[in-house]
């Protein structure tokens, strides 16, 4: 990432994120695996939707902005803290565009689902391989190009659409209890076909689910 993009990871807003969790609200206590500076989890605190957010941010100045913000923080990635983290003390566990930088997304979350307390909730966006943006190159130029950010962002490992996601929770052991996506507003207005475009227009798919 160039040092522009790495200031915008830091310190990102997520109102949609926000406002898709903000529906199962409130969680006492929950952790944001890849929480880079810490904004979401703050402002989910700040909003009164959980009481108190710890961490996980495999980038150590990412990880040093969030330790101001949020209760606790640990400093690498998933894998690396998983011995380190008491799992079975939170309600809510949040990947935001997280899953598909994951070297194995499956064995990760049949960790979470392994090591969290029953009725643990997870919450998760991931970017919609589906998109018009990707599939129209892709069918008539003959192109998958990676980028420096986005859907084809050169760091993703692994890409997912609608369907194949909730299919990969649910192989795991989680149930998806909700979905939803994000998209720009004007697709969502009375007149639209909405839920024919939605495959199609939407960056990004949200999730909610529960250990079963």
């Amino acid at each position: 990432m160039s040092s522009s993009d790495i200031a915008k990871y830091y310190v990102a807003q997520r109102p949609e994120f926000i406002d898709f969790v903000k529906a199962e609200a409130p969680f006492a206590r929950a952790i944001d695996i890849g929480c880079a500076g810490g904004r979401l989890g703050s402002e989910l605190v700040r909003q009164g939707i959980v009481g108190s957010c710890d961490g996980i941010e495999p980038f150590p100045d990412a990880a040093a902005l969030a330790s101001q913000s949020l209760n606790r923080v640990w400093t690498g990635s998933l894998e690396a803290n998983a011995d380190n983290v008491p799992w079975p003390d939170y309600e809510l566990l949040m990947m935001a565009d997280v899953l598909e930088h994951v070297v194995d997304p499956w064995a990760a979350l049949r960790f979470l689902h392994q090591a969290t307390a029953p009725g643990c909730q997870l919450v998760l966006s991931v970017p919609n391989i589906r998109h018009y943006k990707v599939l129209l190159p892709l069918l008539f130029k003959d192109e998958f190009r990676y980028r420096d950010h986005g859907i084809m962002d050169s760091t993703h490992l692994h890409f997912y659409t609608g369907s194949s996601i909730v299919e990969t929770l649910n192989e795991c052991g989680w149930k998806v209890t909700r979905r939803d996506s994000h998209m720009k507003r004007s697709y969502r207005r009375w007149y639209m076909p909405t839920r024919l475009l939605e495959p199609f227009v939407a960056v990004q798919y949200l999730l909610m689910a529960e250990k079963q």
